[in-house]
């Protein structure tokens, strides 16, 4: 229980203007290894599987960038595009180890049980409310915190990617989506591409992490239309209440939307 955040690696896929496979190409041999290294070069990648920042290239393919595309990585083949992105941090709070942690001495980890289960640091509905959370402290003054909700909303046609993380110390957590599959490309920051050059992303309706692992999912809102509302939570059902509440927990809305602002992420 701290201050956690995520880091992203832009692909230079992103500032590419032409064919994605060949920029690929020409990437991997600008970071080949230097000559004199034992690892064997093929003239399009290194063939040593430890070889760091080397893709392995996509069959042939007539996928372009203008220069204005966005990519979950350097694909070589446009199949991580997407239009709207959305970190989801799940996690676990139990007030008890935080109340002894903070007035007597800290415990240990083995003794915390969480009994809030929240996306981003809400639980529902305080994930779909826009803005940043405000409490009132003894002083009567407001405190600001959590300032990312976890709505997603996606553009009717378009896809959304979701950057998911696991941060419990306790137990495991599931999310699911019902209406709208889950493409998986990639698991733990790496894509899902054996060294033949063949996707290896999966459509799912559930997704299960351990504490530290992540997942990069794309849900695809082609055929669906402006209006439309779905659901992304836990079938957990503990993981759905707050303690002994039955109510909130790990959950989430999924939108489709005419349109979404690029900067806000509003729908409309």
């Amino acid at each position: 229980m701290g201050m956690v955040g995520q880091i992203y690696v832009r692909p230079r896929q992103n500032r590419v203007n032409g064919p994605l496979r060949d920029a690929l190409k020409m990437a991997n041999i600008a970071n080949a290894r230097p000559a004199g290294n034992t690892d064997t070069w093929s003239g399009e990648r290194c063939n040593d599987i430890l070889c760091s920042g080397q893709t392995p290239l996509p069959p042939a393919n007539s996928a372009i960038n203008n220069g204005t595309g966005k990519y979950a990585y350097n694909d070589g083949d446009g199949s991580t595009a997407y239009d709207v992105e959305y970190p989801l941090q799940m996690m676990g709070f139990d007030p008890n180890f935080h109340f002894v942690g903070m007035t007597f001495n800290p415990e240990s980890f083995t003794d915390m049980k969480d009994k809030y289960f929240m996306l981003n640091g809400r639980s529902y509905p305080d994930t779909i409310s826009p803005g940043t959370m405000q409490t009132q402290s003894t002083d009567g003054t407001l405190h600001s915190s959590q300032p990312l909700p976890s709505i997603i909303n996606i553009p009717a046609g378009g896809k959304a990617l979701l950057r998911i993380s696991d941060l419990s110390v306790t137990e495991l957590s599931t999310l699911a989506s019902l209406g709208i599959p889950m493409k998986v490309i990639a698991l733990n920051a790496r894509l899902l591409r054996d060294e033949a050059g063949n996707n290896l992303y999966y459509n799912t309706n559930s997704i299960t992490l351990g504490g530290g692992e992540s997942l990069d999912v794309i849900l695809d809102a082609t055929g669906y239309t402006a209006g439309q509302k779905f659901y992304l939570y836990t079938p957990n059902l503990d993981h759905l209440s707050n303690d002994a509440e039955n109510f909130g927990g790990m959950m989430t809305e999924v939108n489709i939307c005419t349109s979404v602002n690029p900067t806000t992420k509003a729908c409309s």
